[in-house]
């Protein structure tokens, strides 16, 4: 069918197909050598930017600082600066990202692929694409790229064709086993690796168990409930033309996400959403008033906003939201390492609050909260789906299983970290050897020979984690 997915599709084999058009960027050797970072970065999602935080980090302490020059693509510069410092490259870019793609490649030696939903139509035919169009702008150019961290889900036919194509040169590091598996059956090539925020540091602790209670009135003895919810039905956004026109004639914006981006809406996806938060609303007040627990909403991306505060108004509980619009992902990881328990439909809220020793629940949409929960073992008693008609109760039912069984849970949660933590740091010295052998001759900084110093600085969590997890 034609539509402007396939638009956006024809526009990314045409722009990448126009890579050395006007000249790009070969490395020469005694010059630093300059690598490019794509993904959905500066829109206040925090596990893409935590992740991609936590990967500079890694990338400077194996290559050395001084002998790389790091460049981030971001949607919004302002949202992203608390991330990273000079002489990291901060470069703006658009929705409609053809020509600043392709002009960001031209300026770099090597690109990598860092967002973790690198290739999947869950969210976005458009998201995907932009990561064809950067494969396929260094292909042509005859230059690297590596998928770094990545997931592989179900995509449309026309999208998985593109991604074959430009992407047939990309190497994939994996962040699950059937992730590889999907890219391995593309006639793609990579290994399994993992995802990239597990070494993310939270910011002060005191400091964030002070703002819980001053901001939600939290007496500092209750246990503490978060809650990260979404709107599970919302995707894939698609561009159209057709809303386009009909809201700025209208003047109804509703659904709009940006320039020509629309969320999708249906009734049969309002009536699934509002099974779902009053589902949530449901177990969780339950919950509360028989264990007197604190409830405290959690917004991992700031269009979460909504769902939160549709999830305060079921429980009857004031609008008082831990908002990524507001808090960045050292304020949020820090307040999730606060929680006696976690509720998320957010794969992020999952990873970092485990580095915390934070047992949790899954409510997921897609195979990321599934893959992870099943790596731990936790498959059984704490994952549910989105649309279960039977949310509320099912949902409860986990609650009680967790409670009486959340001291476990957590230690099981952090003998699991140790082992996410040295495949990071192997995915760190594959990294070093893949920049030597695609550019031969190079000055790169020795790699350490202790695993740890593949990884960026380790936080004192995580040293205590490793240190109590010692196989």
């Amino acid at each position: 069918m034609f539509n402007m997915d396939t638009v956006t599709a024809l526009g990314v084999l045409g722009t990448s197909s126009m890579a050395r058009l006007g000249g790009c960027k070969s490395w020469e050797p005694g010059e630093k050598l300059k690598i490019l970072l794509v993904g959905y970065n500066g829109k206040r999602n925090t596990g893409a930017d935590v992740r991609v935080a936590a990967m500079v980090d890694q990338f400077y302490r194996i290559l050395g600082r001084g002998r790389v020059k790091i460049g981030i693509l971001t949607l919004d510069v302002d949202n992203i600066q608390v991330y990273f410092k000079p002489p990291t490259e901060l470069i703006r870019f658009s929705s409609i990202f053809f020509k600043d793609l392709l002009k960001a490649c031209q300026r770099y030696h090597m690109a990598v692929l860092s967002e973790g939903s690198t290739l999947k139509s869950t969210f976005a035919n458009a998201l995907t694409l932009l990561f064809c169009e950067a494969a396929g702008a260094m292909k042509k150019q005859g230059n690297p790229c590596i998928a770094y961290g990545s997931e592989a889900g179900a995509m449309d036919k026309l999208v998985q064709q593109v991604a074959g194509k430009l992407c047939s040169e990309t190497y994939f590091i994996a962040r699950t086993a059937p992730s590889l598996k999907i890219i391995n059956a593309m006639g793609l090539k990579g290994h399994l690796g993992t995802d990239t925020a597990w070494p993310f540091p939270p910011g002060d602790a005191a400091r964030a168990r002070q703002e819980i209670t001053d901001k939600t009135g939290w007496n500092g003895k209750k246990p503490l409930l978060g809650v990260a919810v979404v709107n599970p039905f919302y995707w894939p956004v698609k561009p159209s033309l057709t809303r386009l026109a009909r809201s700025a004639v209208t003047r109804n914006w509703g659904h709009h996400y940006e320039k020509w981006y629309f969320f999708s809406s249906s009734k049969d996806r309002n009536r699934l959403y509002w099974n779902y938060i009053e589902g949530i609303a449901d177990a969780v007040d339950r919950f509360r008033k028989k264990h007197d627990v604190h409830v405290i909403p959690v917004g991992m991306e700031a269009i979460d906003l909504e769902p939160c505060t549709d999830l305060c108004n079921a429980l009857g509980l004031p609008a008082k939201i831990f908002t990524s619009r507001i808090y960045d992902g050292y304020q949020l990881t820090a307040v999730l390492h606060s929680l006696s328990m976690l509720v998320t439909s957010r794969y992020h809220a999952r990873v970092l609050s485990m580095t915390g020793g934070v047992p949790s629940i899954a409510i997921s949409m897609d195979e990321r909260l599934y893959n992870i929960f099943q790596e731990c073992g936790h498959l059984d008693d704490y994952y549910l789906s989105t649309n279960d008609a039977n949310l509320g109760d099912n949902l409860l039912s986990s609650l009680e299983t967790l409670w009486e069984n959340r001291n476990t849970v957590s230690r099981e949660i952090c003998a699991c970290v140790p082992r996410y933590l040295k495949i990071m740091a192997e995915m760190g010295r594959f990294f070093h050897g893949f920049v030597q052998r695609s550019f031969p001759g190079i000055d790169l900084q020795p790699l350490p020979g202790d695993w740890k110093d593949c990884l960026p600085q380790l936080h004192p969590g995580l040293q205590k984690i490793l240190a109590d997890n010692p196989h």
